[in-house]
């Protein structure tokens, strides 16, 4: 069976000596592996199509195990992301995130769309970059089907009071009435939860330049942090180590 879709490359490992084992997250299939065989060759015209970031249309034919890669024709290389460190650090993040959250053969158009807008917005010049990773980061969430809880206690549904914590295990924000249903649930300020709603509700090209203070982000930032490492069983990016040391 012969099937064309266009995909972003997630991951490209070498396989044999001039073979590569792809990890392609797909508008038709979901995520997906692939061998691109003879990529690794000089003279291979798959070889643009298939690096990390890449948006390509890929015919595919479907082996006993895996697809392989009949052509492909790269449609998006977002080079620029690869010639800024602190872009392409959170760039690969979004590719670990993105995979991390896919299952196998199982479509997600929401956030397919919502991976290219971003990447995108990442080889822009004028954006907000720690905004834009968390506005992915809670849309992300929100489409793998992990939607965090800021409008309302978690518990009791409660939106009265100005004081929440966040609970992770929980999932959400819990009212004062309800901070005994989880005694390591996270301080969070109201203003830090009414910026996670925006960035939630608001289409991510919206909010790219929007400015957020240092505590706010932060706050914001380690929440989501640990929310995403409970609950889509991800405890470590490679990518953020890089972050975490520039």
């Amino acid at each position: 069976m012969i099937i064309k879709t266009e995909g972003f490359v997630l991951k490209n490992k070498r396989m044999g000596e001039a073979d590569s084992l792809l990890t392609i997250f797909t508008r038709k299939l979901g995520k997906i592996n692939a061998v691109a065989k003879g990529a690794r060759r000089p003279k291979s015209q798959l070889m643009s199509g298939i690096q990390p970031f890449c948006y390509s249309e890929f015919v595919l034919y479907k082996g006993k195990s895996l697809y392989q890669v009949s052509s492909c024709d790269s449609k998006q290389i977002f080079y620029n992301i690869r010639e800024d460190i602190n872009k392409l650090s959170y760039g690969a993040y979004i590719l670990e995130l993105v995979e991390a959250v896919t299952i196998e053969g199982q479509t997600n158009n929401r956030l397919f769309n919502l991976m290219g807008k971003t990447l995108s917005l990442l080889t822009l010049e004028e954006i907000e970059l720690q905004t834009l990773i968390r506005a992915f980061e809670l849309k992300l969430l929100h489409y793998a089907g992990f939607k965090p809880q800021f409008t309302a206690c978690v518990s009791c549904g409660s939106k009265e009071g100005k004081e929440f914590r966040f609970s992770v295990s929980q999932g959400g924000i819990l009212c004062r009435e309800c901070f005994n249903e989880d005694i390591s649930a996270m301080r969070i300020s109201e203003t830090t939860i009414r910026l996670a709603n925006y960035l939630m509700n608001k289409e991510i090209n919206e909010v790219y330049r929007l400015k957020v203070n240092n505590f706010l982000n932060n706050e914001l930032k380690g929440i989501l942090k640990k929310y995403i490492m409970e609950h889509i069983n991800k405890y470590h990016f490679k990518s953020l180590d890089i972050v975490d040391k520039l």
